[in-house]
């Protein structure tokens, strides 16, 4: 390994477990009856329900986070997320949480590039050549 890929690796690693710690922060804050986030998920018009959800979904993103074959998963988890938060700060007039928001968003679409490539979505597999005998993967 190279030292610039080394060099990328380890900013990669320091993004998402960035994110990861936003996830978790915001996903337990979430969860208890008595916290903020009851009264503002009231404000904005949402269902109780929707904030336990939406902690869960965090939680869930901090744990795919943490595993690099499952990190695109769960920064676009994270992704859809920001994107939800970033609709509900704009239609409520809230923009200065928005800039945080962008910044998150941003970040995971990195992650979910970035290690899209580890998602074992299709097996690879070998394709002979007719007369050639050479192997090629796909």
């Amino acid at each position: 390994m190279t030292k610039k890929r080394i060099a990328v690796e380890v900013l990669l690693w320091g993004v998402t477990i960035f994110l990861a710690l936003v996830c978790l922060r915001s996903g337990v804050t979430k969860l208890p009856a008595d916290s903020f986030w009851v009264r503002d998920f009231r404000r904005w018009g949402y269902p109780g329900w929707f904030r336990v959800a939406v902690g869960a979904a965090e939680l869930a993103a901090c744990a795919l986070l943490l595993y690099p074959r499952a990190a695109s998963v769960g920064a676009g988890l994270f992704a859809a997320v920001m994107l939800g938060a970033i609709f509900t700060h704009a239609t409520h007039d809230e923009f200065t949480r928005l800039p945080f928001n962008f910044l998150l968003l941003a970040l995971s679409l990195v992650v979910l590039l970035a290690r899209a490539r580890k998602l074992p979505l299709r097996r690879a597999h070998a394709v002979v050549t007719e007369g050639a005998g050479e192997v090629e993967r796909v």
